[in-house]
């Protein structure tokens, strides 16, 4: 039920409009959705794949534009020695289009981690090989197309990517009573639900899922069915003591 309702959000909504365009309409396809950490862009990344038949590929930090095509190969299927990875996927990208008119979509995960290399790879599958590409990062993502290092190696993917953007942001109090509390919990009474919100600065999808699965533990050890103000002082109190200690 969870599940279910982070499919309606409105962030879930625009990446799977976006994610239908790149693969049937649009002739740069190449997006991206980018979002303070926290924010969903993950989960949104991964309901892609299980609603789009897409591949994730996750980054991480210093990998290599080597890497990442491997890790492309991979998940694409693709066998063979590493000198054919790229012609094995350019050879996927053109048979599926071909097949249905729908190219194949790829969700680079953690974009924001890449360097300008590794990104123009994404480029060249988008632009040669036929493949939609969803690029899935952190505000640090964006800031390598405005440095000035990198601004001029990442120009042509800047303008591929244009406009094709969703930006993730914090949930307001009534999407986080709809997506999170009441799949969890039902009904919960006014009051608490402020300060839930409150408690998850103010709509961070991922704080929210950490607190309401804490709540949760903590109404099983006492065994009691609702939500009430104790339980979630007692589960905001523990989350912060958690993160003082770390």
């Amino acid at each position: 039920m969870v599940a279910q309702a982070m499919q309606e959000t409105k962030a879930v909504t625009e990446a799977l409009e976006l994610a239908e365009m790149l693969q049937t309409l649009e002739p740069s396809p190449i997006g991206e959705v980018v979002g303070e950490t926290g924010t969903g862009k993950s989960a949104i990344a991964r309901h892609l794949v299980r609603s789009s038949g897409a591949l994730r590929v996750a980054a991480y930090e210093g990998m290599t534009r080597h890497q990442l095509l491997g890790a492309v190969a991979r998940a694409a299927g693709v066998e063979g020695p590493s000198t054919l990875w790229l012609q094995g996927l350019v050879e996927l990208g053109e048979s599926a289009e071909e097949a249905d008119g729908r190219r194949p979509l790829l969700v680079v995960d953690e974009a924001n981690k890449l360097r300008w290399q590794a990104l123009e790879l994404i480029r060249y599958l988008a632009d040669e090989a036929g493949w939609a590409v969803l690029l899935v990062g952190t505000e640090l993502y964006e800031r390598q197309f405005q440095a000035a290092r990198t601004r001029p190696m990442l120009l042509q993917l800047g303008r591929r990517i244009g406009a094709k953007r969703v930006r993730c942001g914090h949930l307001d109090r009534a999407e986080m009573m709809r997506f999170v509390l009441e799949p969890r919990f039902g009904e919960v009474p006014k009051k608490v639900a402020t300060r839930f919100w409150q408690g998850t600065r103010r709509g961070n999808w991922g704080e929210a899922m950490e607190l309401a699965a804490a709540c949760q533990r903590l109404m099983h050890a006492n065994g009691v069915s609702e939500l009430t103000e104790a339980t979630l002082e007692a589960a905001l109190s523990w989350q912060a003591n958690r993160r003082e200690v770390g």
